[in-house]
């Protein structure tokens, strides 16, 4: 017989913003600050510690104490620094004997002045470990309200080393990228062109709004320079089997002269939809 579980919901997310006056002396161009917050969002920070006991938040070894641990809310903790990099988050929950939730958390600099993400991550729980008491905390703080939750990963491992090379450079930070430096770059999208082939025919019946070939669709691809759309494609890209990164120049390859149709509609789903929001 299966235990039952009951699900308690957080966020993990992020903020970050440009510092002010351009890079510091050691070449930092953001101030980021990394968080764990209720799902609810009546509450902006937790009040005590009766549901979360405690977080261990792992950045990257270059920054000083790279392992911190928060003890009583808010759980938060801010740095500066000029790169995205990979981060763990351990969530210790008020419970006896329960273990820690370990979660991997990709931190991204966008080049924005401002910006923001947050992820609601599901944390499963016995039933029989959760006292009445507890369960009340559960559904004042780990409840979201009409929002959309993150599939929460069991990855576990240390965060990615530094690429020093990256650091005087003006590219964009990527999600997907395990590399820390001064402006990780976004991959850039390299697609293998190839003769049309039978597919081409059903294409063509697509709206007008979708590209007639996956020829038309590499065109957009490669002159699409907004790098939130990029990140978008990519990370769907990076869903596919046939999808590979070059760790060391960070480009995507990925042929889309294989895709089915509903994987190019999706694409150009992607980047009509940016295209409208700048509209």
């Amino acid at each position: 017989m299966s235990e039952s579980k009951q699900i308690v919901e957080l966020i993990i997310g992020h903020t970050s913003s440009r510092l002010p006056g351009g890079p510091s002396e050691n070449g930092h161009t953001h101030q980021w600050t990394l968080f764990v917050k209720p799902a609810n969002k009546e509450y902006e920070n937790f009040t005590d510690n009766k549901l979360v006991h405690k977080v261990k938040f792992e950045i990257h070894e270059s920054f000083p104490n790279p392992v911190r641990i928060v003890s009583k809310p808010p759980f938060k903790i801010s740095e500066t620094g000029f790169a995205s990099f990979s981060a763990y988050v351990s969530i210790y929950l008020n419970l006896p004997h329960q273990k820690p939730h370990r979660v991997p958390y990709e931190l991204i600099l966008f080049n924005g002045e401002t910006d923001s993400q947050e992820e609601v991550q599901k944390l499963l729980i016995r039933e029989d470990v959760i006292s009445p008491a507890f369960l009340e905390q559960i559904k004042k703080y780990g409840k979201s309200k009409k929002r959309k939750a993150s599939m929460i990963s069991s990855h576990s491992g240390k965060p990615s080393s530094p690429d020093d090379s990256w650091k005087n450079s003006n590219n964009r930070s990527y999600k997907k990228s395990k590399e820390i430096g001064a402006g990780v770059p976004i991959p850039k999208i390299e697609v293998t062109n190839s003769e049309d082939n039978s597919n081409e025919k059903r294409r063509k019946t697509e709206l007008n709004s979708k590209p007639k070939s996956a020829a038309e669709l590499t065109k957009k691809l490669n002159k699409c320079s907004d790098p939130h759309a990029i990140y978008k494609i990519s990370e769907f890209l990076l869903k596919l089997p046939k999808t590979t990164i070059h760790q060391s120049s960070l480009h995507l390859s990925f042929d889309l002269t294989g895709c089915d149709l509903d994987t190019l509609s999706e694409i150009s789903k992607i980047l009509k939809s940016f295209k409208n929001s700048r509209h």
